[in-house]
């Protein structure tokens, strides 16, 4: 029987898709001059950031790339990012029930911080790790690895619940099961334990098991 919900946080708790999509095609308007088109820009649900930049003849380290982050970045912060429908709702009654809460994400604390209706509800998980909390982020296993340890979890009663391929990579390399969150989605996934096509298909999940 499941019993800890560890769970992934973009497009996963929180629906930051489009608003990323839209920032990022205003502030490589701003810097390139160059209007991408839609279908340019959701080559980046397939691709890591660094990979879509490469594509786009753009360098990691290079000035172009700064001032590109300093847009994307300042026009981001104006949005505020919500949770997806029927989220928050299914978290409450996780923890209501005792179960044990958890976040690994490929964030870093400040760009953490920056999600304030996330924070409103933080005090419901029991652990949240972000990427500069570890040696090792995702597809890594060692920031579940990590939550394992230090809360004596059992694998076999542990899921992590997210979006990507580099979830999914992270969750098997853990021995744990893991949940394909596949609510307005892109990614195309082929190894998953659950699929879940609403939050609410979680909460029948643990429900039917409770049951039996």
């Amino acid at each position: 029987m499941l019993k800890n919900f560890i769970f992934d946080v973009d497009r996963t708790l929180i629906d930051s898709y489009q608003p990323e999509l839209e920032t990022l095609k205003e502030a490589l308007f701003i810097v390139t001059r160059t209007n991408y088109s839609n279908d340019v820009m959701e080559k980046l649900t397939t691709l890591t950031t660094d990979e879509f930049f490469k594509n786009l003849g753009i360098e990691k380290n290079s000035d172009t790339m700064k001032k590109i982050n300093y847009y994307w970045g300042t026009l981001l912060k104006k949005r505020r990012l919500h949770f997806f429908d029927g989220v928050k709702e299914l978290l409450i009654d996780l923890k209501g029930n005792g179960y044990f809460l958890g976040i690994v994400t490929s964030r870093d604390k400040d760009e953490l911080n920056e999600l304030s209706e996330l924070l409103e509800y933080i005090n419901l998980f029991d652990v949240v790790i972000t990427s500069d909390m570890v040696n090792l982020p995702k597809p890594s296993p060692e920031s579940i690895n990590v939550i394992i340890e230090k809360f004596s979890l059992k694998r076999e009663e542990t899921i992590y619940i997210g979006d990507s391929q580099s979830d999914s990579v992270a969750a098997r390399s853990a021995l744990i099961s893991f949940g394909f969150a596949n609510w307005e989605n892109k990614n195309l996934i082929s190894q998953y334990d659950y699929l879940f096509e609403t939050p609410q298909d979680i909460n029948k999940l643990y429900k039917s098991r409770k049951k039996n």
